[in-house]
C-alpha cells in the first residue's frame, strides 16, 4: 500500500517554483510584497502592474522605489453526466485532495488598472486622462501638460507606437509614464527632459535607448522591465544618478563592467534574463540594498559580491549555482537570501556571519548537510527550509538552533528519525514539515511541542501515533496520510483546536469515538483504509465541511450524518459493502459534492441511483420521514 515514489530532490521541480510564482518578494523587489525566501506564499509570475513610481524628491523609502500598485452554483449536488471526481490512491498530490466543481466567482470587473503615487507617506490613486486613440493625441498631451504645469504625466496603456520629436513642452516633466505601449524605439529628443527623475518605460518593445539618455542626469528611476533588450544600452551606465534600475522579463545576456559607475544605485533587478554570471565590477556598488538576479543561468557567483556590504535582500533562486563564494558571510546586513532551486552541495561555513538572516531557504538543492553550527549561529532565524534535499538527519548544532524559528520545512529527504530534545528550546515553533521522509517513530517527547500549530508527518513510515500526542493543545492542523497506521489514540480527542485530520492512505481499521470531541474540525480525511464503520460521535463534528470516506468497507453510514449541517462535500467512492444510504443524509442541506461511484447502493432503485447523487438525495428525502421538508 505503501507508494514513495521518490526521485532525486533535485530532478522533480514543482510548476509552482519554476515559473516564479513561488518567489514572493523582499520589500523593494520590483514586483510589490511577500517574503523573499518563502516557499509557499505569493507569487510574483502576473505581478508586473506598472505601478507608478515615487517621486524622487519626496525622499521617502529608497528614494526611487516603485510601490506595488460568489455566487455558488444553484444545483444541490453535482448532476450524473458530471460526477464530482474522487480523490483516489494514484494521485501524484498526497494530503488533502478536495476536487471540487468551480463555481462562479466576483472577477476585477473591468479589469482596469489603477496607478498609484506617492506623496509623502500618503498612497493616492492618479485620475488618468482620456485614452489616447492615436499618435498624433500625443502631442495634445503634451501641450496640455504644458498648460497645467504638470509634472507628471502618464500615458500607460495607449497603444503609443512612436513619441512626437519635439519634447519642448514638457522638458519639465519630473515623472514620465509610458508603460503598456507599443514603443520599438524612443526619439534621440527625449534627452531634452533634463528635470526627468523617473522614467517608466516597462511592457513596451524596446531592443536599445537613445545615447541622448545621458542628458538625464537627474534620473534616479528607469524601468524597463517586458522589454527586448539583448544587452543592457551602453547609455544606462552613464547615468549615476540612478537609485533604481529595473531590467526584469528582457533577453540580457551579459552584465557590463561598467555596472561599477551606477555607485548611487540602491536597488537593480535582472531577474527573468538569460545572465550566466556577474562582473567583478558589481562588487563596487556598496550602497546597493536589493539585488535581484532570480530565473537566470548563473553558474559562479562573483567574489566581489561580499564588497556589497550594504545588500539586505539577495535573490539567487533558481539558477544554475554549484557553489556560494566564501565572501558571502561579509553580507552582514543580508536579511533575505533567495537561494532556492540551484545545483548546490553545500553552502559556505562563512554564511554563519549573516546573522541578520530572517529566512534561510535552500530548497531544490543537492545538499546533505550543513556546516555545524551555522544555524545556531543565525539566531535571527524565525523560517528554515530545507525541503527537496539530500538531508538524511537533522543538522547538527542542537536545540540551540531552532531557538527562535517559527516554521521548520524538510519535506522530500531521506531522514529516518527526529531526535530526541531537537525541539526542546524551540519555543516558537508552529509549523513542522516532515512530508515524504523515512520516519519510522516520534520522538517520546512529542508531547512537549506544544506550541506547534500545523504538523505534516505524512509519506512516512509510522505505524504508531503516541499517546501524548494529546499534549499538543494548539495544534491546528495534523497530516499523516500515506503511513502504516492501524489505530489512532483516543487521546486525539484532547486536540480541542484542531481543524483538519488527514489520515489517508493508511490501515485504519476504525475510529476513537473521542473524534466527536473535535468540535472545530472542518476537513477529515480516511480515505483508502480499511474502515468498515464510522463512529455515531462523528454526528458531534457539528464544523464540518469535508468528509472523506471512500475507498473503505463501509457498510453502513452512521444516521448521525443528518446532523452534520455545515457539510459541503462527502465522498463515498469505491465502498464495495455499502448498499444503502440513511435518509438522515438528506438533512445535509449545504451539500454540494457527493461522489458514490462505484458503491452498489442495492436497496435504492437502480434507475434513481443511474441518475447520480442529486436524485439519490431527492429519493432520500421522499422516502425517509423528512419528505415534508
Amino acid at each position: 500500500m505503501m507508494r514513495r515514489n521518490k526521485s532525486s530532490a533535485h530532478s522533480e521541480h514543482p510548476a509552482d517554483h519554476r515559473d516564479g510564482s513561488g518567489d514572493g518578494g523582499c520589500v523593494g523587489e520590483d514586483h510589490g510584497g511577500g517574503s523573499c525566501c518563502s516557499s509557499g506564499g505569493g507569487g510574483d509570475a502576473n505581478q508586473d502592474s506598472h505601478p507608478a513610481a515615487s517621486s524622487p524628491s519626496s525622499g521617502g523609502g529608497r528614494g526611487g522605489t516603485l510601490p506595488p500598485p460568489m455566487h455558488k452554483d444553484s444545483s444541490l449536488i453535482q448532476p450524473a453526466s458530471h460526477p464530482p471526481p474522487a480523490p483516489t490512491k494514484d494521485s501524484n498530490t498526497k494530503g488533502m485532495k478536495e476536487k471540487k466543481q468551480s463555481t462562479n466567482s466576483l472577477g476585477s470587473g473591468d479589469g482596469a488598472k489603477s496607478v498609484y503615487i506617492v506623496d509623502g507617506n500618503k498612497v493616492k490613486p492618479t485620475i488618468k486622462k482620456k485614452p489616447i486613440q492615436a499618435d498624433r493625441d500625443v502631442s495634445k498631451e503634451f501641450n496640455r501638460c504644458k498648460e497645467d504645469g504638470a509634472q507628471r504625466l502618464d500615458l500607460s496603456n495607449s497603444s503609443i507606437s512612436q513619441l512626437p520629436s519635439s519634447m519642448n513642452n514638457v522638458t519639465h516633466l519630473v515623472e514620465f509614464y509610458l508603460y503598456s505601449n507599443k514603443l520599438v524605439t524612443l526619439p534621440p529628443e527625449i534627452g531634452r527632459l533634463v528635470n526627468l527623475q523617473t522614467l517608466g518605460l516597462s511592457e513596451n518593445s524596446l531592443t536599445s535607448l537613445p545615447d541622448t539618455l545621458v542628458n538625464l542626469v537627474q534620473l534616479k528611476v528607469l524601468d524597463l522591465r517586458h522589454n527586448k533588450l539583448t544587452e543592457i544600452p551602453d547609455v544606462v551606465y552613464k547615468l549615476p544618478s540612478l537609485i533604481t534600475l529595473f531590467l526584469r522579463f528582457n533577453r540580457i545576456r551579459v552584465v557590463g563592467e561598467e555596472i561599477r559607475n551606477l555607485k548611487n544605485l540602491i536597488t537593480l533587478s535582472l531577474r527573468e534574463n538569460r545572465i550566466r554570471q556577474l562582473p567583478n565590477g558589481i562588487g563596487e556598488l556598496t550602497r546597493l540594498g536589493t539585488l535581484d538576479v532570480a530565473h537566470n543561468h548563473l553558474e559562479v557567483l562573483t567574489e566581489e559580491i561580499g564588497n556589497c556590504i550594504s545588500l539586505q535582500t539577495l535573490h539567487l533562486q533558481h539558477n544554475e549555482l554549484v557553489e556560494l563564494p566564501q565572501s558571502i558571510g561579509n553580507l552582514r546586513n543580508l536579511t533575505c537570501l533567495g537561494l532556492r532551486y540551484n545545483r548546490l552541495k553545500s553552502v559556505p561555513r562563512s554564511l554563519s556571519r549573516c546573522i541578520n538572516l530572517d529566512e534561510f531557504n535552500v530548497e531544490g538543492n543537492q545538499i546533505s548537510q550543513l556546516p555545524d553550527g551555522l544555524l545556531s549561529s543565525l539566531s535571527n532565524l524565525s523560517s528554515l527550509t530545507l525541503s527537496r534535499n539530500s538531508f538524511n538527519s537533522y543538522p547538527i548544532g542542537g536545540p540551540s538552533q531552532f531557538t527562535n524559528v517559527h516554521s521548520i520545512n524538510l519535506e522530500h529527504n531521506q531522514v529516518d528519525r527526529i531526535p530526541y530534545g531537537i525541539f526542546s528550546r524551540a519555543k516558537h515553533l508552529t509549523k513542522l514539515n516532515m512530508n515524504y521522509n523515512f520516519l519510522t517513530s516520534l520522538p517520546l517527547d512529542i508531547g512537549s511541542w506544544m506550541n506547534m500549530v500545523e504538523l505534516n508527518l505524512g509519506t512516512n513510515q509510522l505505524n504508531k501515533v503516541p499517546d501524548d500526542i494529546s499534549c499538543l493543545q494548539n495544534l491546528e492542523v495534523l497530516i499523516l496520510t500515506n503511513n502504516c497506521l492501524r489505530k489512532i489514540p483516543s487521546s486525539i480527542g484532547n486536540l480541542r483546536k484542531l481543524r483538519v485530520l488527514d489520515l489517508e492512505e493508511n490501515r485504519l481499521e476504525g475510529l476513537p469515538p473521542e473524534i466527536g470531541f473535535l468540535k472545530d474540525l472542518q476537513k477529515l480525511v480516511v480515505q483508502s483504509n480499511q474502515l468498515s464503520a464510522l463512529p455515531r460521535a462523528l454526528g458531534n463534528l457539528i464544523n464540518l465541511t469535508y468528509l472523506s470516506v471512500g475507498e473503505n468497507n463501509l457498510s453502513y453510514l452512521p444516521e448521525e450524518i443528518g446532523t452534520l449541517e455545515s457539510l459541503e462535500t462527502l465522498y463515498l467512492n469505491e465502498n464495495p459493502m455499502l448498499h444503502n444510504l440513511p435518509f438522515e443524509l438528506a438533512l445535509c442541506t449545504n451539500l454540494q459534492i457527493m461522489s458514490i461511484e462505484n458503491c452498489p447502493l442495492s436497496q435504492i432503485p437502480p434507475e434513481i441511483v443511474a441518475g447520480g447523487p442529486s436524485l439519490v438525495i431527492q429519493f432520500l428525502k421522499m422516502q425517509g420521514p423528512y419528505r415534508t421538508m
